[in-house]
């Protein structure tokens, strides 16, 4: 999961994730004799990843990928693998993705390695990740 040589956990479960969008921008062009503005595609652009998972102890692996963009000088860039599976039966989840999304030229852009404290709250500890992604596919399993 992380080439970049980072200790980032190879199988991770999230509560909430942001999948990430294609749009692409238009290009209007008109010459003189044109009555209406012809319309071409532009530039393709891909959205960011938003992810939200639960604190652990010691768990501070997606903060420390952050981290080596701000400090520089080291490998950041990875490719993320997110698989989605499906609910079978009452017995659990099947083995097998049904879909799998490989997020390419992945950088960590916003982490919150905790959720705000709260004493008089009985909230679970959320972090939140957004990931800079620059092309992504979507590979749908029939099973």
């Amino acid at each position: 999961m992380d080439p970049a040589g980072g200790n980032l956990d190879p199988v991770a479960g999230f509560m909430s994730v942001q999948m990430p969008d294609l749009s692409v921008e238009e290009a209007p062009y008109r010459e003189g004799t044109f009555i209406y503005t012809q319309k071409y595609p532009g530039v393709p652009t891909v959205g960011d990843v938003v992810m939200q998972k639960g604190i652990f102890k010691r768990d501070s692996d997606f903060f420390n990928w952050v981290l080596k963009v701000v400090n520089g000088g080291q490998e950041y860039r990875t490719e993320l693998v997110l698989q989605q599976y499906h609910i079978t039966d009452e017995f659990g989840i099947n083995g097998t993705p049904t879909r799998v999304t490989r997020l390419r030229e992945c950088w960590g852009k916003v982490a919150k390695p905790t959720g705000d404290v709260d004493a008089t709250s009985s909230a679970i500890s959320i972090q939140n990740l957004t990931i800079s992604v620059e092309e992504f596919e979507v590979e749908i399993i029939s099973t």
